[in-house]
């Protein structure tokens, strides 16, 4: 008597899933980092000589090309986006919201 076998599509499944509230999460990630290089960049208008630099405008810039990132991922479906891409959309979706801070500091 052989033990039944759960299907690959499965774990599949559970992983896709994983990934999509990981990407919901990420939205968090963003949105916090968001407000918080918006008051480093208030801070450098105040501060500083009131004039944005180019890294600024690249800061602003992670946060929405991280949140289409993270859209692609949550939203695509599971049978036209292996898993692979969808792990590096939600990598690339966390790295952009921290390269966004990163370059206002640099700035």
């Amino acid at each position: 008597m052989t033990t039944p076998t759960t299907p690959a599509t499965d774990d599949l499944a559970r992983i896709t899933r994983i990934l999509r509230f990981t990407a919901l999460g990420g939205f968090t990630a963003l949105l916090g980092l968001f407000f918080f290089t918006v008051v480093l960049v208030l801070g450098d208008a105040v501060d500083g000589d009131g004039a944005a630099g180019g890294f600024t405008t690249a800061a602003l810039w992670m946060f929405p090309v991280g949140a289409v990132a993270g859209l692609i991922a949550l939203l695509t479906p599971r049978d036209l986006m292996p898993t692979g891409p969808r792990r590096a959309l939600v990598i690339a979706q966390y790295v952009l919201a921290v390269a966004g801070v990163v370059l206002q500091l640099m700035d």
